[in-house]
């Protein structure tokens, strides 16, 4: 039913958790794994250890209203909620990846009825998607739009959102800017 391989993993693992027989002291138990450890890497599996692998992740909103930013004027969200790693900068608005990989990013950008702004994320100013929101004219609430990418980047590739024309209007907290490692 299971292959040689996966008993051997299932015994190991039993093995580990309750002792042989309930009667396995700390060194024998030590001595056990250590040997088990040795098969495993003979059979091909690699350790794997999360030692150094920190979460990247980032969460940011606009502080103010971004009235009628200039064409490619970088949106930037200075209020960080969340940056494990520290890798996007409020000053700049700038995402730079700490590490070779690939990182999911979503905006949404809210705007007001009758208004509306244009915007796209860029990887070393190579555009990789858009988002468009327009608040409908006579409607009396608030308009938004999200967008998402998935872009490989090479550690400090940088990543960020700028407004893809001029003119515009992104409404305050309601507008935000996230991305994370995958």
């Amino acid at each position: 039913m299971f292959s040689l391989r996966v008993r051997l993993v299932i015994f190991i693992v039993f093995t580990l958790l309750f002792g042989i027989y309930g009667k396995e002291n700390t060194s024998d138990f030590i001595n056990n794994y250590k040997k088990y450890n040795t098969v495993c890497k003979g059979m091909g599996f690699e350790e794997k250890t999360c030692k150094g692998k920190g979460v990247i992740a980032f969460n940011a909103l606009l502080t103010a209203d971004q009235q009628r930013p200039t064409k490619k004027a970088v949106i930037i969200f200075k209020k960080v909620i969340l940056n494990s790693g520290n890798a996007y900068d409020a000053t700049t608005g700038k995402f730079t990846a700490p590490a070779d990989g690939i990182y999911s990013f979503t905006w949404t950008i809210a705007t007001d009825a009758g208004k509306y702004l244009n915007t796209e994320i860029l990887m070393n100013c190579k555009p990789f998607s858009y988002n468009h929101v327009n608040g409908r004219d006579g409607s009396s609430n608030y308009e938004s739009g999200s967008a998402t990418a998935n872009i490989e980047m090479k550690k400090n590739d940088e990543v960020w959102l700028r407004a893809y024309d001029g003119g515009g209007y992104a409404r305050d907290t309601r507008s935000s800017f996230s991305g994370f490692q995958i």
